[in-house]
């Protein structure tokens, strides 16, 4: 799905106003009254991609409330809080809660904008970043159950005598394992393998 902004405010006039300079500046916008409007339009279109402009008090869950709850459904998403009642609690919970940026109402429109776009290219960062390892996962499920135990070993360290003991097996067997993994990853060496180990299991 393509990168865009989405808009999330009960005021009608702020989705109306800021909606019309974001796509004068050629932004795509779609706009929500709720969170749980947004929640409904896009469940089936995750993972988003863009910013989400969020305000904070609105009928319903509130901003906050849902960050904290439901903000990690959208990892490939930051959010900029915008609120009319800012307070430096407020603030603290919402970078606690992984908010990008916090504005406080009336919108200061240049500052805004800026971060915008250091948003949107934070979100194509972490697009290419799912990606990447998304690949990883589709090549690691490729491994068969007595692979996946070679290359364990393999990055403990081990032998492939050591390993063919451990797992009874001979070590022309093990050997062929060994090929099988770095083939199925399109790796070439284990300092490769330990790398794209670590990169899969990154937190």
């Amino acid at each position: 799905m393509s990168a865009k902004v989405w808009l999330v405010d009960d005021d009608l006039s702020v989705r109306e106003s800021l909606g019309f300079l974001l796509k004068a500046l050629d932004y795509e916008v779609e706009d929500f009254a709720d969170l749980a409007a947004f929640e409904a339009a896009t469940q089936s279109r995750e993972p988003l991609r863009g910013c989400l402009l969020l305000d904070v008090r609105m009928p319903g869950i509130s901003g906050l409330s849902w960050l904290a709850e439901q903000g990690d459904r959208h990892p490939l998403l930051p959010v900029i809080i915008m609120t009319g009642h800012g307070t430096i609690d407020a603030c603290r919970r919402a970078f606690r809660q992984g908010a990008f940026e916090f504005y406080t109402k009336p919108l200061d429109i240049e500052p805004l904008l800026e971060t915008l776009h250091q948003a949107m290219n934070e979100s194509q960062q972490r697009a290419d970043r799912w990606q990447s390892q998304q690949g990883l996962q589709a090549r690691f499920a490729l491994l068969s159950a007595r692979e996946s135990e070679v290359m364990q070993r393999m990055i403990a360290g081990h032998t492939s005598k050591a390993i063919a003991r451990d797992l009874s097996l001979s070590p022309r067997t093990v050997e062929a394992h060994r090929a099988a993994v770095f083939a199925k990853l399109e790796l070439d060496n284990l300092a490769q393998l330990i790398h794209a180990w670590q990169q899969l299991n990154q937190v």
